[in-house]
């Protein structure tokens, strides 16, 4: 649906430059330009747009629940916060898992406006790579790049990478476009 409005959009934009003055043409191809780049960048998704997708998905995946038993962090963020509600905090049964994570630590209780780009707040802004892992494969990205995704965090935690490069060498595996493309389906 997201892909017909755009095209949409492109399409109605074309007739307004294809119907313009001589004068104003070279204006309006620019203008015409950076709408479809705009649009291009952002995917047009919200957070909300991946929260509609994710809400009906597992709580557990495999590469990400291996992740767990081997990386989970320890304390802080949404550890302590599954503390504070009484979830178990345990990796060898993947607990508290990414579907709690991403909807009740990080998008509730973290106050995240579901009107913001899914672009800059989920794929750029994510930095955990328990729960990338986990919105990976919920959003059925192909298994091979999670794999490797999941390799790239492996070796970064053993390596002791801090979590923001650490997650930049997630995506420079899982791009935005792998993301977006299988929620284009829906």
């Amino acid at each position: 649906m997201k892909i017909l409005n755009k095209l949409i959009l492109f399409s109605s934009l074309l007739s307004i430059v294809y119907t313009s003055s001589v004068n104003n043409f070279s204006h309006q191809i620019n203008l015409t330009q950076q709408i479809v780049v705009k649009a291009d960048v952002t995917g047009g998704y919200t957070v909300q747009d991946f929260c509609d997708y994710l809400q009906d998905k597992s709580e557990h995946y495999p590469l990400s629940d291996e992740f767990i038993e081997r990386y989970q962090q320890t304390s802080g963020g949404y550890i302590d916060n599954a503390k504070k509600y009484g979830i178990p905090v345990d990796k060898t049964i993947h607990e508290p898992n990414q579907k709690w994570h991403f909807f009740v630590s990080w998008i509730e209780d973290g106050a995240i406006d579901k009107t913001q780009s899914a672009k800059s707040r989920v794929y750029t802004g994510l930095l955990c790579p328990e729960l990338l892992l986990w919105i990976y494969e919920a959003m059925g990205v192909n298994p091979a790049k999670v794999k490797e995704a999941k390799a790239v965090a492996e070796k970064g935690k053993v390596e002791g990478i801090n979590v923001s490069t650490l997650a930049k060498n997630m995506r420079s595996v899982v791009t935005w476009e792998d993301l977006i493309v299988e929620i284009s389906k829906q």
